[in-house]
């Protein structure tokens, strides 16, 4: 069943709302099936019609945030299939956006689910939708340790060359990672398995380009076991 309509986290809410930069934009709950989880996310009017000068603002503070990648939500669903992968587990969701890769972790078993991201916003929204979910996680502020943990999760942040750099070292000193990139983007790491291609479309779609994404999860190769 999907969670409840409810949360405890209404203030936070209305602050992630007051933070869309898009006229008439809003937050609406969100139900995905094949994640088995729900998101607040984002939520227009499509009937809205924008001059150049309001979208060009939107673009430039795009709320990554408030939409389910096509990476994250490949990456959910492939835990929602495995939980092996994570159960009992301490886990890292590195760039979390919505915390959609960590909310799912926390729904396989993971003991720790521990989450990451440069956007203060991004941090809250995970708060946010954990807790719609019933998950607990811990946040991980700039200028912290990082935690320890036994599986790094990433999805959809290859683009971004500034969180290259803190990825691959932790790649490099956690033992289990998942990653989630598009096929296009796939990751440059020395012993990389891929272990499953999905296709799936980010929520909501900006662009007919995220409509049908082909998606890579990525593993350390020899990592995993599959049952």
């Amino acid at each position: 069943m999907p969670p409840s309509e409810s949360t405890p986290f209404e203030r936070e809410l209305q602050q992630l709302t007051a933070s869309l930069t898009l006229p008439g934009a809003r937050l609406s709950r969100r139900w995905l099936d094949n994640e088995l989880l729900a998101l607040w996310l984002l939520d227009v009017d499509d009937h809205l019609t924008l001059d150049t000068q309001a979208i060009g603002r939107f673009w430039q503070r795009l709320p990554f945030w408030a939409f389910a990648w096509a990476g994250g939500r490949a990456l959910a669903c492939y835990i929602a299939n495995n939980h092996h992968l994570v159960e009992g587990k301490r886990v890292l969701d590195f760039g979390c956006g919505s915390g959609i890769a960590g909310i799912a972790a926390g729904m396989a078993g993971a003991s720790e689910v521990w989450v990451a991201d440069l956007d203060p916003n991004a941090l809250m929204a995970t708060r946010v939708n954990a807790a719609l979910n019933g998950i607990d996680v811990q946040v991980v502020s700039q200028g912290d340790d990082w935690p320890e943990v036994d599986v790094v999760l990433a999805a959809d942040v290859l683009y971004d060359i500034s969180s290259s750099a803190d990825l691959q070292a932790l790649t490099l000193s956690v033992p289990e990672w998942l990653l989630a990139e598009s096929e296009k983007v796939a990751p440059d790491f020395v012993d990389l398995q891929c272990l499953d291609s999905i296709v799936t479309s980010t929520l909501p779609m900006i662009g007919d380009f995220d409509e049908k994404v082909h998606i890579g999860i990525y593993c350390r190769n020899h990592q995993v076991t599959l049952n």
